[in-house]
């Protein structure tokens, strides 16, 4: 798996691809928190570019484990996956996430999670 991490004045910018198992990318979420701790980022745009989507049960164990990094509900965090059935089969995150008050949501295009990530800092 390859990421790069990169922040503007408003977001910190993850792109993540060549995620291969479903295992959830629990060291990528280490190392996304404290870069944005660090750079003192909470809005968070990450762009996926994976070859198979997460399982039900492994987007549950990722989002589980967000708050346990240390993630908090002042955080925004929005996905964007390359494709439409990638973001179709990875929709059940936003569920998840909303029941366990974790603030992340699945976009279809950049623009709109980035409009997204704005209108909650307003």
């Amino acid at each position: 798996m390859n990421y790069s991490i990169d922040a503007d004045e408003d977001l910190l910018r993850v792109k993540v691809s060549g995620r291969e198992s479903d295992e959830p990318p629990s060291e990528v979420c280490d190392v996304v928190f404290r870069e944005s701790r660090r750079l003192g980022r909470n809005r968070i745009l990450i762009e996926l570019d994976q070859k198979a989507a997460l399982s039900p049960t492994s987007q549950l164990m990722l989002i589980n484990r967000l708050p346990q990094i240390g993630f908090s509900p002042t955080d925004r965090i929005a996905l964007v996956h390359r494709t439409a059935k990638m973001q179709r089969d990875n929709e059940l995150i936003n569920t998840i996430a909303a029941n366990r008050g974790v603030t992340v949501r699945s976009f279809r295009s950049v623009e709109d999670a980035g409009a997204w990530l704005r209108e909650q800092a307003a």
